[in-house]
């Protein structure tokens, strides 16, 4: 985690942040790599957020394959628009879950993080509860605002997620979760299985089951239907926080990084990477923001970062995308591979990842 807030709060939300994620891998996601590092930029409030931030969103998480190849979160580290703190349980939600399930429908990624935002934990009790009713600012959100489901369905951009998508998403997940609990679990199963054709999962799950059915018995489940709220004891780990100071060229980069991610806009990225690289030549992050932005970077240039870097598996990538083709190039994937191994987190640029050894020479 990268945050400008005070050093109290940052170690305070990190080591909320890995309870929060003990807690979703262990009752959400046990097949999910417990090992793997999301990278989050906890700026300092919702205004400097909002600079970044595409659209009205409090927090974002990257696409499974972000500009960096590894999950990224983007929040307010003191936050007026999340009083009871379930950003950070909805955006770990998002990362956990795409390394099970990389390509999920908009819906069933919103609706199930929305569901596990409403985690409750009593460290001192032991105790963790799933599945109240969840919140929009603190307050409880309008069931009569929801969006058809029709339209939830076909809703697959940012343009069309807003207050009645989240309600229609998390009802039908929740409806889901209490009434069709095999179904849904035979449907994440699926899902899995069948990245690239999430239609034909649903068919094969739910049949030709038409939506005005579907809309017609969630609603009446959740006027009379029945809503658990599951409790499971938890034994919470103590977690050791590591501190180092940013240094200009980093906060620089990260900017450079925002505004890529979030924001696609080149022209304000390449400013900042220009004004990293002005106080840092080697920043490892600038380099791949600009190597992205300018689809190469020069051997020598990369050597150089490498050799500062040699512990960064990104300091790698760089020196392969510089010398393609080339004996240098198939070493560094092979160095790059072996750090990428310590974050299984991590989608390699390379599919699959070189193994360690190299093949023998012809």
């Amino acid at each position: 985690m990268w945050t400008d807030a005070s050093r109290e709060r940052g170690r305070a939300l990190i080591r909320e942040m890995e309870e929060l994620r003990q807690v979703v891998i262990g009752i959400g996601f046990r097949g999910a790599i417990e090992g793997g590092q999301s990278f989050v930029l906890a700026v300092r409030d919702d205004d400097e957020a909002g600079a970044f931030m595409p659209g009205d969103f409090a927090a974002m998480a990257s696409p499974a394959k972000s500009y960096i190849r590894q999950p990224m979160i983007l929040l307010a580290a003191d936050s007026k628009r999340d009083p009871k703190g379930v950003i950070a349980a909805h955006e770990l939600t998002h990362t956990i879950s795409q390394a099970v399930i990389k390509n999920q429908p908009r819906w069933f990624a919103e609706g199930l993080a929305k569901y596990f935002e409403t985690i409750q934990i009593d460290r001192g009790a032991g105790m963790v509860e799933l599945g109240r009713e969840p919140t929009t600012q603190g307050e409880p959100m309008r069931m009569v605002s929801m969006m058809p489901l029709a339209r939830m369905f076909a809703c697959d951009d940012l343009s069309c997620v807003d207050g009645h998508f989240y309600v229609a998403a998390w009802a039908l997940f929740t409806y889901l979760t209490n009434a069709r609990g095999e179904d849904l679990a035979r449907y994440e199963a699926k899902l899995a299985e069948l990245p690239e054709d999430p239609k034909r999962a649903w068919q094969q799950t739910f049949g030709a089951m038409p939506v005005e059915q579907l809309q017609a018995a969630m609603q009446h489940w959740l006027v009379e239907g029945r809503h658990q709220v599951f409790k499971y004891k938890v034994q919470l780990r103590t977690w050791q926080v590591a501190e180092r100071v940013l240094g200009d060229g980093d906060v620089l980069a990260a900017r450079a990084l925002l505004r890529l991610q979030f924001q696609e806009d080149r022209d304000a990225a390449r400013q900042a990477v220009v004004a990293a690289l002005a106080v840092d030549a080697t920043n490892v992050l600038a380099h791949v923001v600009k190597l992205e932005l300018d689809a190469s970077i020069e051997a020598g240039e990369a050597r150089a970062i490498a050799r500062a870097h040699p512990e960064d598996w990104r300091a790698w990538w760089l020196v392969a995308a510089a010398v393609r083709n080339s004996d240098e190039a198939r070493q560094a994937q092979y160095t790059a591979c072996e750090l990428i191994a310590k974050n299984p987190a991590i989608v390699p640029p390379w599919q699959p990842c070189p193994t360690r050894t190299p093949p023998p020479s012809p």
